[in-house]
C-alpha cells in the first residue's frame, strides 16, 4: 500500500495568515428503512449525508483583534467559507495556549448543504475585543475583567454559535437552511478567587456559590471556574 498523507490542510481555505493545526471531519446521514409482516426490514437507504466537522488553525498575522481577521477571512459565524462550500456554525478561542507562550487555538466548527450550498444573508459578529497572540506580553487574558487582591487567571475560553434549521424535500433531502438563535460563552478559570467580575450584559451561568465558595481539595489550591453567556444579533456580512 502507498504511504498515508502526513501533516493538514486549509480545509477552509482562510489564506496565509491561518496556519492549519487540524481537522475533524465526518459524513453522516439519516437512514430510513420498512419493515415487512414478519417485522424484518425489507427495504432502506440513508438520506440527506451531511458533511459537518471542526477545523483548528493558529493566527499569524499581524492584526491585534480577531473580530478583525474573521471580518478579513469572510469567516464569521453565518458565512459561507472553502469558495462558498462550507457554512460556519461556531468560532471557539482558547486562550490556554498562552500561557506556555504559544499562540491561542481557533476552532471553526462547520457543515455543508449538502446538495449545494446553504446561503445566509447575515452573519454573528461578537462586541468583544478579542485579542491575539501578542509576542511582547503573552498571558492568558481576562475576556470579562476581575477585580482581585490574591486571584490569578488560569485559563480562558470564548465561543460564538448559531444554531442551524433546515427543511428537506420530497425525497427527504437537503432544500434550504437558515441560521438562527446566536450566542456567545466565556469560560474563565482562576487560581483563587476574584472579589468580582465586570459581566454587565453578561448572564453568570456558573461560578463559586455564596455558601460553597471555590473548588478545594485537600493537596492543591482554591481554584473558581465561571462561566458566561449573551445573545448576539445578527449583523450584516463584512464586504
Amino acid at each position: 500500500m502507498s504511504a498515508p498523507v502526513y501533516g493538514t490542510t486549509d480545509k477552509l481555505t482562510l489564506g496565509a495568515d491561518w496556519e492549519p493545526q487540524g481537522n475533524s471531519p465526518t459524513s453522516a446521514g439519516t437512514e430510513a428503512s420498512e419493515t415487512g409482516a414478519d417485522g424484518d426490514i425489507i427495504a432502506e437507504t440513508v438520506v440527506n449525508v451531511v458533511e459537518s466537522g471542526t477545523s483548528t488553525f493558529i493566527y499569524k498575522g499581524a492584526l491585534t483583534d480577531f473580530v478583525a481577521a474573521f471580518a478579513a477571512a469572510d469567516c464569521d459565524v453565518g458565512q459561507l467559507a472553502a469558495t462558498n462550500t462550507l457554512l460556519i456554525t461556531a468560532i471557539g478561542i482558547d486562550y490556554s495556549p498562552c500561557a506556555a507562550g504559544q499562540r491561542p487555538m481557533v476552532t471553526f466548527t462547520w457543515r455543508d448543504g449538502p446538495t449545494e450550498a446553504p446561503t445566509t444573508a447575515f452573519c454573528y459578529v461578537t462586541a468583544l475585543t478579542l485579542p491575539t497572540y501578542a509576542a511582547a506580553n503573552v498571558i492568558v487574558p481576562e475576556l470579562i475583567a476581575s477585580v482581585s487582591d490574591d486571584s490569578e487567571i488560569k485559563t480562558s475560553k470564548w465561543d460564538l454559535a448559531m444554531q442551524f434549521g433546515e427543511d428537506t424535500d420530497k425525497d427527504g433531502e437537503f432544500l434550504a437552511g437558515q441560521g438562527y438563535a446566536g450566542k456567545e460563552t466565556v469560560t474563565q478559570d482562576y487560581a483563587g478567587t476574584p472579589t468580582s467580575l465586570t459581566s454587565t450584559g453578561w448572564l453568570q451561568t456558573s461560578g463559586p456559590g455564596a455558601a460553597t465558595g471555590p473548588t478545594t481539595t485537600n493537596a492543591g489550591y482554591a481554584t473558581a471556574p465561571y462561566a458566561f453567556s449573551r445573545k448576539v444579533t445578527r449583523s450584516a456580512p463584512a464586504e
